[in-house]
């Protein structure tokens, strides 16, 4: 039967990783686009769309059209702050993200999980729009949601699952998780990957920007399941650990 996947998430939330496993996986034609408008007129029978779009009328219709099936993923918004922190510093197109309502300032570049601008940022109206696809996409309940914490726990238990959702097998997952590996993707001219480790926050924002973060935000930490443990980290130590895994 024909299959077409569309996912649908927050920016560094392990869409790349997923699309490009299950493409493999399930024999399906990769498009990545930054809006729906861009996506060709003609689809091809099998792909895969990855894309960070709003949960809005005209783009639900043509996902419905088109028979498209959904996958959603959520990510710490901590963690994805963090890697966004990363990202922004080799990839310019992170400008393109939901068309620049990220609004995300050139000041970051330079910053750390410590800084002024960071807290700014993580609490401005860019980061509710970075937050918000996950968010709202989370409640359509035809959605196949999918933490990104679960895919790195178990990734070939989880793809295999995923698979099946889909009424798809595969034989060849462990070799497809092989070549999309972390260091595969920190290998990237854009430097795509960097961590990939849950929870990594925890080491690098400091206890009272988390906690602003988390005042913020607590409708999105909350509809998607993630607590905010008190790391209770200062500002000193969260610089120091930054500038440590920066280095290395």
């Amino acid at each position: 039967m024909p299959l077409r996947i569309a996912i649908i998430s927050s920016p560094r939330s392990g869409n790349t990783w997923t699309r490009l496993v299950l493409a493999r996986a399930l024999n399906l034609q990769e498009i990545a686009v930054h809006n729906w408008t861009d996506l060709p007129g003609e689809l091809p029978t099998d792909c895969i769309v990855q894309i960070h779009w709003y949960r809005e009328p005209n783009f639900q219709s043509f996902l419905r059209e088109n028979k498209f099936r959904l996958i959603v993923l959520a990510r710490h918004p901590l963690d994805v702050f963090l890697s966004m922190l990363h990202f922004v510093r080799y990839e310019p197109m992170t400008a393109r993200w939901l068309e620049g309502n990220c609004a995300i300032p050139p000041e970051l570049i330079d910053s750390s999980p410590a800084s002024a601008a960071f807290s700014r940022y993580a609490t401005s109206w860019g980061a509710e729009n970075l937050l918000s696809i996950s968010y709202q996409w989370w409640h359509d309940p035809s959605a196949l949601r999918i933490r990104y914490e679960e895919l790195v726990r178990d990734p070939k238990g989880k793809f295999t699952a995923i698979a099946k959702v889909f009424d798809r097998t595969t034989e060849r997952i462990e070799t497809i998780l092989q070549e999309n590996n972390l260091e595969n993707f920190r290998s990237m001219p854009n430097r795509h990957g960097w961590r990939g480790q849950p929870g990594l926050w925890q080491q690098l924002i400091p206890t009272t920007t988390a906690l602003r973060v988390y005042a913020y935000h607590c409708r999105v930490f909350n509809a998607l399941g993630y607590p905010i443990p008190l790391s209770l980290i200062t500002r000193a130590v969260a610089k120091r650990n930054w500038e440590r895994l920066r280095s290395n």
